[in-house]
Formats: C-alpha cells, sequence, structure tokens
C-alpha cells in the first residue's frame, strides 16, 4: 500500500491551539459562537506535547501500531462504530475528541489499550500522546458480516470518504488558503476539535460537528454523513476571517494525476496510466454539462479558473474504468471514487480554480479544485455556507454523449501541425438493455471547436463513428450480447497549426445536431506546447 499525502504536506504540520469544551457547549451553534469569539482575537496556537519518541516514528514503525476494531466507540451499540488514529511519524498533531450524547458530553481522552504496538517496544519512561492524530468510521457497508470503513479524518482539515465497493482516492478539505499560488505561502486551517454525536441503533447517518482554527480564520462545521453505495456528506459550516487571504477555497479536492493517455511523455512505468480522478465535470446553472480532462506536464504549473453563476454542480471523477489502462490490482485506480459538490447556499456566485502541478510519482497529491467566493467574506463577519459532497463510483448519465477520452500528436510527417482527437461515448459503459435502444443516427452531427487564440488556424474538423471497432474489443461475446446495451463511440477531431511563438491554448468541442443544439458535453481544454 502506498502512503499518499498532499504535496505541501511540510507546510501542513504545524501547531494545534485545543480550547477546553464545557458540555453545555455541544451544539452546533454554541459551536459557531465559540469560532467567532476564536477569530475575534490573535491566533494562539498551542505547543506540541507530542514526545520526540512518537514524533520520530518511521512511516514502517507507525504503520505496525493498529487500532483494535473491536474496540471502537460504540463497537457493541449501534450501526456506526470509531476509530482513532495514533499520532506518529507524519501525523503529529493531536485533536479532542469528545461524544455527545443527548445533552452531554465526555472528552475522549488517549487510551493506549486500544492499539495493538506490533514489535515497537515502548520504553516506560516516553510519556503516552496527548491525544488521537483522528479518527474514522465504520459500518456494514459491502457486507452485513463486517464492518467497513468509510469515513477518515486525518490531517489539518483533510476528510475522505467512500461508496460501497470502492477502495480510497481522492480527498476533500473543509476548508483552502492560498492553494497553488506560485510564491504565495498556502495556509493549512485545522479541525482541532470533533463531536462525535452517539447514533441511535437504527441510525442512518452518522453526525459529527468540527471546530476549524487557523493564523487566519475560525469557524464550525457540522457533517451529516450517509454511507451506501453513494455515500453522503451533507456539510453545514459558518467561518469567520481574522485577516485577508488572497485565495478563499471552498469545498476543496486533493487529487493525483500522474500520467494518463494524453501525457506526453509518459514516465518509466509499466502501468498505461496511473491517476485517481481524470476529468473535472461543471454543471452549469443553464443546466449545460462542460468537462475538462485532468493533464499532468513534466515541470509545467497549470491554473484554470472557470467563473460560474448558480453552478448546479461539479465534480471531480474517475471515467476511465477499464482496468486494462491501469494494470494495477493493488492501487485499484479503475475504481476509484468520484465525487460530486451540490452546492446549496453560500456559492451563488464565484470561482472554480483548478491547479495542476508536477510531481514525480503517485505519492503526492498534485490536482487542486477549490471554489473562491465572488465576494470574499469581510473580516470579523461570520460567512456560512452549506453544501453536499456525494462519493459515488460515477454521476448519473446525462443521456448526453460523454467524454471517454482524449488524445493529442502530431499529423504523420507535420510535426509543426497538433492533431486532437475526443471521443464521446453514450453510454460510457455497456448497460442492461431497457427497452430496444439503437444507436443515434449521426449522419448530421457535427464537431463545433473553437480556439480562443485568433492566429491559430484550425485546419480540418472531422467525425468518425468508432462504435462498432469498440464492441469487437470487449470480450469474446460480449459485443454481441442480447441483454446489453453496448456505447456508442463517436472520434471528433481536428488539426490546429500554432505559431512557434504561441505557448498556451483554450479549446472546446461539443456535438451538435443540424440544428446547432449540443447532443454532448462541452469538451473543454488548455493545451500547452511541451517543447
Amino acid at each position: 500500500m502506498i502512503a499518499r499525502r498532499p504535496l505541501t504536506t511540510a507546510l501542513a504540520l504545524g501547531l494545534l491551539c485545543h480550547l477546553p469544551l464545557r458540555a453545555a457547549d455541544s451544539s452546533f451553534d454554541q459551536l459557531r459562537e465559540r469560532a467567532r469569539q476564536l477569530a475575534s482575537k490573535p491566533y494562539a496556537p498551542k505547543p506540541s506535547e507530542l514526545d520526540d519518541f512518537w514524533k520520530n516514528l518511521s512511516y514502517d514503525q507507525h504503520r505496525d501500531i493498529r487500532f483494535k476494531m473491536e474496540s471502537g466507540l460504540w463497537w457493541e451499540q449501534g450501526p456506526f462504530s470509531i476509530d482513532f488514529f495514533h499520532p506518529g511519524w507524519t501525523a503529529k498533531k493531536t485533536v479532542s475528541l469528545f461524544e455527545v450524547s443527548g445533552p452531554s458530553e465526555k472528552a475522549l481522552t488517549f487510551d493506549a489499550s486500544l492499539f495493538d504496538y506490533g514489535k515497537q517496544k515502548i520504553p516506560a519512561s516516553i510519556p503516552a500522546p496527548p491525544g488521537y492524530a483522528g479518527w474514522r468510521a465504520r459500518t456494514r457497508l459491502n457486507s452485513p458480516d463486517y464492518m467497513d470503513e468509510f469515513l477518515v479524518f486525518l490531517g489539518a482539515s483533510y476528510f475522505r470518504a467512500i461508496p460501497a465497493g470502492a477502495p480510497y482516492g481522492l480527498s476533500a478539505r473543509g476548508l483552502s488558503i492560498n492553494s497553488g499560488l506560485p510564491g504565495v505561502p498556502e495556509e493549512f486551517p485545522d479541525f482541532t476539535e470533533f463531536h462525535l454525536e452517539k447514533p441511535a441503533k437504527n441510525a442512518k447517518s452518522l453526525v459529527a460537528h468540527a471546530l476549524l482554527e487557523g493564523e487566519s480564520v475560525a469557524g464550525a462545521y457540522q457533517f451529516t454523513v450517509t454511507p451506501g453505495p453513494e455515500t453522503t456528506i451533507d456539510i453545514e459550516a459558518e467561518i469567520t476571517l481574522r485577516r485577508p487571504v488572497q485565495q478563499l477555497g471552498l469545498a476543496p479536492f486533493s487529487s493525483m494525476f500522474w500520467f494518463g493517455e494524453n501525457t506526453h511523455p509518459r514516465p518509466y512505468d509499466f502501468r498505461p496510466e496511473v491517476h485517481d480522478s481524470d476529468g473535472l465535470l461543471m454543471e452549469l446553472g443553464s443546466g449545460n454539462l462542460h468537462y475538462r480532462p485532468l493533464e499532468h506536464s513534466h515541470h509545467q504549473f497549470r491554473h484554470c479558473v472557470f467563473t460560474l453563476e448558480n453552478p448546479r454542480s461539479w465534480s471531480l471523477i474517475q471515467r476511465d474504468r477499464s482496468f486494462a489502462h491501469y494494470q494495477d490490482p493493488e492501487a485499484r485506480y479503475h475504481d476509484r471514487p468520484s465525487v460530486t459538490v451540490e452546492p446549496l447556499s453560500g456559492f451563488e456566485h464565484g470561482k472554480l480554480h483548478l491547479i495542476e502541478m508536477p510531481t514525480d510519482d503517485e505519492t503526492d497529491d498534485n490536482v487542486i479544485l477549490v471554489w473562491e467566493p465572488g465576494k470574499a467574506p469581510q473580516i470579523g463577519k461570520p460567512f456560512h455556507f452549506h453544501y453536499r459532497l456525494k462519493w459515488q463510483r460515477d454521476p448519473s448519465p446525462s443521456g448526453l454523449f460523454a467524454v471517454k477520452a482524449t488524445r493529442a500528436g502530431n499529423p504523420v510527417q507535420k510535426p509543426d501541425e497538433v492533431l486532437m482527437t475526443i471521443d464521446f461515448a453514450k453510454p460510457l459503459a455497456p448497460e442492461k438493455k431497457v427497452g430496444d435502444p439503437k444507436w443515434d443516427d449521426i449522419s448530421k452531427l457535427k464537431p463545433v471547436v473553437t480556439v480562443n487564440q485568433p492566429g491559430v488556424k484550425v485546419l480540418h474538423v472531422g467525425l468518425t463513428d468508432l462504435s462498432m471497432p469498440n464492441v469487437d474489443d470487449l470480450p469474446a461475446g460480449l459485443g454481441r450480447s442480447k441483454d446489453l446495451h453496448m456505447p456508442q463511440v463517436l472520434r471528433a477531431f481536428f488539426v490546429i497549426d500554432p505559431t512557434k511563438d504561441i505557448h498556451d491554448i483554450d479549446m472546446t468541442c461539443e456535438l451538435q445536431d443540424s440544428s446547432g443544439k449540443a447532443v454532448s458535453e462541452r469538451w473543454i481544454y488548455l493545451w500547452k506546447r511541451s517543447h
């Protein structure tokens, strides 16, 4: 198993500020009031009390410390159980944890008996950690006979969730500040307290409240998590800025894209592709769908900004589901989850920032996606926002042709020209037949291409039907199944001739019918000269 970390992990290992919480302060409203009070004062982080012995654990030493699953909070009492993370290695911070039961709550203090230390020999003189590094939740997600983990909060304001049948993939955060801005230090606010509501025996959702603290901000968060084939997290939050920030990022994600079918040159690796996510799907206020494939360029930094009004949703997705395209049964990149953001309030106008950074391997999260409000919150004035995350395998089909793959290269013997190909498919994968579905009549469809550089010539545009070659490439017999509706695959392609002084071009392509109506997602892409 590969240890994953954000590219800027080293910056996230600051100190925490822990404040005692009285039993009467257990409600979300009272936690918000505490955050407002904290924001009115200078940031005062508490010095770390973690002994150097724990701080200096290696990856293998820390991994050898295992939580005893059957010792989890609520293990014998209800549908959910909570594990705790032991501090050490990169998890040097500790958080305060509380169990909320009705009108009362109690602190969950560190208990070494909950862990199996494996080969570790802990000297008697070493003081126990002052708390836990984080927590994870379990439920019977995939089977009635086993308590699977489905939710993790560990490090700064990072958290991850999974739907049934999926491994962990990309990470979400409570808040980001100055993420991916060249020359600007990124700030990592921390969840310093968690208040876990004890669930009823028949509860479908797990509720947790969290206190967020950082140099520039304080806030309170409420998470309502409902696991299942689609795991949803309803997030209500209020933050108050202590000081101005250059970029405030709401609903942030960190993901990894090392290389895919359109990466040139490819790393020297036995796998055809390695990524947690491969595309950004935006559903505009109009209902139109725009798809931006992710990309990685060696030594190149990409920052794309999309201005949106009342967006319906946006998703960071893993669209390519073919195992043959990854060849990694351990990492299971073909099964990594996608996540959709559904804004509920506080997202009426703003900018969606997609930041793609260079990386040398798959252990670094090099993709950042954040929403920046159009109007920055006033210093000292609480700002409330509400959104929902859907952790799922794939977003629901739209009925349009969806972008399946993007490739680029040079036409034969024309090194100065660029050939772009975009494969559109409907549906994206074989699905059970309902009625007698037929492929669309494509005789009147055409690709419509735009480029933002006036000096760039679009030399040729075309559309090819790849439906039968794709069907024939499936395992023997599957392509002729009477029970499955096979994808219709169309390849749009165009050739451009950029002059030597042009180093980047914004492009779009969509399929339209004879009336000019879009019948596909709109593909949007930032081409950058690689040499």
